[in-house]
């Protein structure tokens, strides 16, 4: 039986999985409980329930993983993950499978009120009507038989769940006039448009609209369209709520039309939305084949967590090592020292995004700094070749002290271990600051060479971060690698390992030597 929680897509999914790796990570406990260590947040999860990343689930007091499919596969350069150290100019087929371990939050503040059978109804309201989850899951309550709730079209659909989340980070107020004002969580998508009658109304992050923006209300079977008046930002710790209806994946919030209930945020598991579509059932053979006719040098596991999917990951790099290819792991890096002792022996190199160093903007994503400081410094004490990205956004995390602090943990572990600081884009799904430019990620890099990290990255703006794209000879400035982007236009490392002017040895993995057993650095 599938768990309890499952949607059509997931159902799909529950379809191709396997018993997950007992005594490794996962392990048997009284009433049918399980608890997982696939990641830090270690889950304990009831029969027939899931844990956070919503693929992993307890059936029957056995711990079912995905197996035996990816929902991504592409081909493209190692210094797309980005590796600066290893193999230069070789290319990587990275696979992904679905779910995630991190979320961001889809939800709305306490008073906002939803359009229901029974009237306007504050979330407060909903979740204190409601009745504690049979399963004993302390996020969700169901409500009263026959509440519905309205969706965008006018149509009525029940209401299968009330969520309460713990949440700290930003809030987005929204006033269309002469609505009253609603607050929601910047990434919380609601139906708008710039050019009411002209444009189509499309969904909108909160956190990305403006007073340009009209939001839609609908009346008699059409809608009507506000103009926004005013939008503002408070810093909030506390509750936040949603929903989960059948049917359409929208409902009213202060009348305006919002996507994402519950059910539709759990089943967008990869970070390209555009890439979520049916599962392609592939074997590990037939997925190194493909690395074969591609001539990559390299097997990866990314797009979606990989650590959530470990045992699937382990299974094709057990066919890919011995047929010469090197294995990647591209990672939030959430992990225990179970999953990294799990997949060591099998896993070459490491990417971590390091998304902050503030506490706060890691709860908002639903974890905890902690635990990432603590995978990082597991994977290089555990001897993955490590790589470090930071997406530079500004008013997130672009204070001189935040970069510093990074710059110094990371330079505390090896100073020789590279930190890519990378420029954000407006087409990130995230709320709606500047471009990062090209003085923030010198200024980035300057700090990163205060604190004495040997090799920094500039990304995502080619030409435009001067020496920042090269590998250098930290003893004599020698430029090693030059690139443009993700190209590679000088290559003296491959082969040497060292610079040919002085002799310095420059840390990674610089031959496309064939690895059939142990690390090829």
């Amino acid at each position: 039986m599938p768990a309890k929680e499952a949607t059509p897509f997931s159902q799909a999914l529950d379809r191709r999985v396997e018993e997950g790796a007992l005594g490794t990570l996962y392990e048997k406990l009284p009433d049918n409980q399980v608890r997982c260590y696939a990641c830090a947040h270690r889950c304990l999860i009831k029969e027939g329930l899931r844990g956070i990343c919503k693929v992993r689930y307890n059936r029957g007091g056995t711990l079912m993983v995905p197996r035996g499919y990816v929902g991504a596969l592409q081909c493209d350069p190692i210094e797309k993950k980005p590796f600066f150290h290893a193999v230069p100019g070789t290319d990587a087929l990275t696979f992904g499978m679905l779910g995630c371990d991190l979320h961001c939050t889809y939800c709305f503040a306490r008073d906002v009120r939803v359009a229901t059978n029974a009237g306007m109804r504050s979330f407060a309201e909903l979740w204190d009507g409601a009745s504690d989850d049979p399963d004993g899951d302390p996020s969700r309550r169901q409500p009263p038989n026959g509440l519905t709730a309205t969706s965008g079209d006018g149509s009525q659909h029940n209401v299968r769940w009330v969520f309460r989340h713990d949440y700290e980070g930003e809030l987005v107020r929204i006033w269309p006039f002469p609505l009253v004002p609603f607050e929601v969580t910047p990434d919380h998508p609601v139906l708008a448009t710039e050019k009411p009658g002209i444009d189509r109304p499309r969904f909108v992050s909160a956190g990305k609209l403006t007073p340009r923006h009209h939001v839609c209300v609908p009346v008699s079977g059409d809608l009507d369209y506000l103009a926004i008046r005013e939008t503002s930002r408070r810093h909030y710790r506390g509750p936040v709520f949603n929903l989960e209806t059948d049917g359409p994946h929208t409902y009213l919030a202060n009348h305006a039309v919002v996507h994402n209930c519950q059910n539709w945020v759990t089943s967008q598991a990869l970070r390209d939305p555009g890439a979520l579509s049916e599962p392609m059932d592939i074997t590990p053979r037939q997925l190194v084949d493909i690395a074969q006719r591609q001539q990559a040098s390299v097997v990866a596991t990314s797009y979606n967590e990989p650590l959530i999917t470990s045992e699937w990951a382990v299974e094709v790099f057990k066919e890919a090592r011995p047929r010469g290819f090197m294995t990647a792991y591209i990672s939030n890096g959430n992990a225990t020292r179970e999953v990294l002792e799990y997949i060591r022996p099998f896993t070459d190199l490491y990417k971590i995004d390091l998304k902050s160093f503030r506490d706060k903007n890691y709860r908002s994503l639903g974890g905890k700094l902690e635990n990432i400081v603590n995978g990082i410094q597991m994977v290089h004490e555990m001897g993955f070749w490590l790589e470090i990205v930071t997406l530079i956004i500004p008013g997130f995390n672009d204070s001189d002290e935040e970069l510093g602090d990074i710059a110094h943990f990371l330079a505390g572990l090896s100073p020789s271990i590279p930190w890519h600081v990378t420029a954000f884009h407006k087409d990130y799904r995230m709320q709606d600051p500047d471009n990062t430019t090209p003085q923030t990620l010198l200024r980035a890099a300057a700090i990163g060479e205060a604190a004495g990290l040997q090799y920094i990255y500039a990304g995502n703006l080619p030409g435009r971060v001067g020496r920042y794209e090269d590998t250098r000879c930290p003893s004599c400035q020698t430029a090693l690698v030059r690139r443009f982007g993700y190209r590679i236009l000088e290559d003296r490392l491959t082969g040497r390992g060292a610079c040919h002017r002085c002799g310095f040895r420059i840390p990674g993995i610089w031959s496309q030597a064939k690895i059939s057993a142990g690390r090829a650095y």
